[in-house]
């Protein structure tokens, strides 16, 4: 719908119309998206955003049913995920993780600190459940995953930026460009961090480490708790609780809302805040 407006053109002053007022704009979490400082969603972008959520959220529907019943002894118990060995996927010792884990303990929240590694040890689990013979960049992912909401902190971000990812990447590929890395693995963070809040991340087209960064992190935010085996929620949830999480999330995105408001968190906001709120793990999970 964006595009057709579009190619008509705008209402000028003159109440004349003029084609070239605007144009096409990039599509959202791309590169060009990001080089373009992640401009406001368009009419069109925000429709299929609202879409997307919400096929999300309806998709989930059954299984959290389901999962809820489980765990309540009213259907049979079934097999759990295969149990993922999580010390294959301890934080890598590399210059870039030792960065990118600091900067993030130097602007982020305690609640957001805990989220972004859940966020990185989510996403390992759903890609070893995955089967994909695809290989992962896990110092990618790690770096990705733990500066992906730290433009929710910046006190002054550039007028040209207006959506808080884009900020977050370009703190990612400072990190990663003082650290030695070409311009294909900056590129590579950069989208695993812009596309993230995109409903959908096709794994054939934005690559492994922003695909499974997306799944990693719906899983997180949204406790898709049935996905994975219940010592590996148990395990990830103890070291890096939850507490406060809800909270802080709802501050963080009415903040970034307000400050741009044609951005995502913006239009996602109250369905966002309230899924976050509603929706929460299991106490058998959290340890309790």
């Amino acid at each position: 719908m964006d595009t057709q407006l579009e190619k008509r053109g705008c209402c000028c002053g003159n109440g004349q119309t003029k084609p070239t007022c605007s144009r096409t704009p990039p599509p959202v979490g791309t590169l060009e998206w990001e080089r373009a400082g992640g401009p406001p969603l368009s009419f069109g972008q925000r429709l299929r955003l609202l879409g997307g959520a919400t096929a999300v959220l309806m998709t989930d529907l059954g299984p959290r049913i389901w999962w809820t019943l489980r765990r309540s002894g009213l259907v049979p118990a079934g097999k759990f995920p295969q149990k993922i060995d999580l010390a294959a996927w301890l934080p890598p010792d590399t210059r870039a993780a030792h960065e990118a884990g600091n900067y993030l303990h130097e602007v982020s929240s305690v609640p957001m600190i805990n989220h972004s590694l859940r966020t990185y040890y989510f996403s390992g689990v759903m890609y070893d459940l995955s089967g994909v013979k695809q290989s992962i960049d896990k110092e990618a992912l790690y770096v990705a995953a733990m500066l992906h909401d730290v433009g929710l902190f910046q006190a002054s971000p550039p007028a040209n930026e207006h959506c808080f990812s884009v900020g977050s990447a370009r703190e990612a590929r400072r990190i990663a460009k003082d650290a030695g890395w070409d311009e294909a693995r900056q590129d590579n963070i950069a989208v695993a961090i812009t596309t993230n809040l995109n409903p959908f991340v096709p794994l054939d087209e934005f690559g492994p480490e922003a695909h499974f960064m997306s799944v990693g992190g719906l899983l997180e935010v949204i406790a898709r708790e049935w996905k994975i085996h219940r010592e590996n929620a148990r395990e990830i949830l103890t070291r890096f609780p939850r507490d406060g999480f809800a909270e802080e999330t709802v501050r963080c995105v009415r903040g970034e809302a307000k400050r741009n408001p044609g951005s995502r968190f913006a239009c996602l906001n109250p369905m966002f805040t309230t899924s976050v709120r509603l929706m929460n793990f299991s106490n058998e999970a959290l340890g309790l």
